[in-house]
């Protein structure tokens, strides 16, 4: 390995070190779940050393939900950005292939526009304005009242021939984006996992096992909701699913398709190496159960990103597990956020919370049961 490499990776490495420590503690969780008010929220964000460039120039204390959600989801796109600076091409085009996901969701949120007829255009070109969109022809994407328009934004693109079918089916089944909103997951985990097949040793191995992860565990998902929700046969549940393999063959992956009902299904999945995930009780309202399942699966992903930094190796893969780390910390921000505007109760808002460090503080300062998890 050059010198250069060795200096990039310690570079990097040394920079996702100093930003990690700087992700909200369990104390600023326990506050924030003591806020009344989306402004408070904004507020208290605001004074952290995280979240001060973002929200301390925009009057917080006066913002609104849409407001606030539109600035953190973009936060950890812009934190990926200044990494790029330190390294050279190979390990940068990773970076920019995990950056890229952000135009997916733009195409995402607009596709749901256009299905349900529901969402505002111009907060969502507000929400793209301070990021650049490389995958998407940005005015025509916004313009867009059909899904054909949608296609013509794309040509050119990648993406282009990657939605073209499922938007065609989408078009003949009542505007069902499941199999669109599919088809660009997988094709952005498989390009990130592509890149990082070209790096060798902890680096390589480290992005293996944190995308590797996202991929099963987004296969699981996938055949549980295709099966459970969509009515899908065992085969069709099986053909949705990821071309990535990590802990998960394709045999194991065709067991929990072809089980013969949700209960056998949901045995099965709860005694895989994922296990954790699906020991949810099923007697709950369906709503809950279901968000308690999705985020029982980010638990996972965020404790393996946890443990690349417990490795004590250097490089991208470091970068890319801080990343992930901070977009389930903004996953947290909006469940918080989601409880103060609809008047949840707080102290069931926190068993949907990804971070772990929360749920201990809350439980030894306030007596509560643990997780769920």
């Amino acid at each position: 390995m050059s010198f250069l490499a060795i200096g990039e990776r310690a570079a990097v490495t040394a920079k996702a070190r100093i930003y990690r420590g700087r992700l909200l503690s369990p104390s600023d969780y326990a506050r924030l779940l003591d806020c009344e008010t989306v402004g408070e929220i904004a507020a208290y964000l605001a004074r952290t050393e995280s979240y001060a460039p973002y929200l301390a120039a925009l009057h917080p204390e006066g913002m609104h939900r849409g407001e606030l959600e539109g600035v953190l989801t973009v936060i950890p796109l812009l934190e990926e950005i200044p990494f790029c600076h330190y390294l050279g091409p190979g390990r940068k085009v990773l970076l920019r292939a995990w950056g890229e996901r952000f135009d997916g969701d733009i195409i995402k949120r607009m596709l749901r526009i256009l299905a349900t007829g529901k969402g505002s255009r111009d907060a969502l070109r507000a929400r793209a304005e301070s990021v650049p969109l490389t995958l998407v022809d940005r005015e025509k994407l916004f313009a867009s009242r059909t899904f054909r328009d949608v296609l013509a934004a794309l040509e050119g693109s990648p993406l282009r021939e990657i939605l073209a079918d499922p938007l065609k089916r989408a078009e003949k089944e009542g505007k069902n984006l499941f199999r669109a909103k599919m088809a660009l997951d997988s094709f952005f985990l498989t390009r990130i996992l592509s890149a990082g097949k070209k790096l060798s040793g902890s680096e390589g191995r480290g992005v293996r096992t944190l995308f590797g992860t996202r991929a099963d565990l987004i296969n699981l998902y996938w055949i549980y909701r295709g099966r459970r929700f969509f009515a899908m046969s065992p085969e069709e549940a099986l053909s949705i699913t990821l071309p990535v393999r990590y802990r998960l063959s394709f045999q194991t992956l065709s067991t929990f398709a072809f089980a013969p009902d949700i209960p056998s299904l949901v045995d099965l999945l709860s005694r895989s190496v994922y296990g954790e995930a699906f020991r949810i009780r099923q007697e709950e309202e369906m709503e809950v159960s279901e968000m308690k399942l999705e985020h029982n699966l980010y638990r996972i992903l965020r404790r393996t990103a946890a443990k690349i930094f417990s490795s004590g190796t250097s490089g991208v893969h470091v970068v890319l597990a801080y990343l992930t780390l901070k977009e389930l910390e903004v996953k947290d921000l909006f469940t918080i956020i989601e409880g103060v505007r609809y008047h949840y109760d707080q102290k069931k808002g926190r068993e949907f919370l990804i971070s772990t460090g929360s749920s201990s503080l809350l439980r030894s300062e306030r007596g509560d049961a643990p997780w769920l998890s």
